[in-house]
């Protein structure tokens, strides 16, 4: 009887390493049906600065951020996270860092692509500029620009970021 029990169980276990490696190698040959990007938005650097400007590149880095962050398959980096190892490397949040810098901070982070840009107020409109970096070539794989009354950024804002969505997030 007690033979019979460990046979059965030998059996059990090894029925059951079978299974998992034949699950295994199904998920191994199935494509990702929902790739996950893991994006650093930075800072848009305004390009006319002025007093009703200030602190907007940040502001639309942050909406950029969580307007992505809501998207399948794109996950985003804290903005705490980049602002700190922002402030670790001595750069500041301002909007105006080199695309090389962008990099090197991105490649830290482990993002694969980065959100960069610039925004120009002109009397009561505004343009706002982003563009899609592959992280490891430095390739720009998309831009998106909105263009429009300055009163209605947020409106500009969501609607860069669709563009943004369809612009160039690829697969490394």
């Amino acid at each position: 009887m007690r033979r019979s029990a460990v046979g059965v169980l030998a059996g059990v276990v090894f029925i059951g390493f079978f299974l998992f490696i034949a699950v295994d190698r199904v998920r191994a040959a199935s494509p990702d049906p929902s790739p996950s990007f893991l994006v650093a938005v930075f800072p848009l650097e305004d390009l006319r600065p002025s007093g009703d400007t200030e602190g907007l590149g940040e502001a639309l880095a942050a909406g950029i951020t969580d307007g992505l962050n809501g998207a399948p398959g794109v996950r985003v980096v804290e903005r705490q996270r980049l602002k700190a190892l922002m402030d670790e490397i001595g750069l500041s949040m301002t909007g105006a860092v080199d695309e090389r810098t962008a990099l090197r901070v991105g490649k830290l982070l482990g993002a694969n692509h980065l959100i960069l840009g610039s925004f120009m107020k002109f009397r009561s409109q505004v343009r706002v500029n982003a563009r899609v970096v592959r992280t490891e070539t430095g390739e720009i794989t998309g831009t998106a620009k909105v263009t429009g009354n300055f009163e209605k950024i947020f409106e500009l804002e969501e609607r860069l970021v669709g563009e943004i969505l369809s612009a160039g997030l690829e697969r490394d």
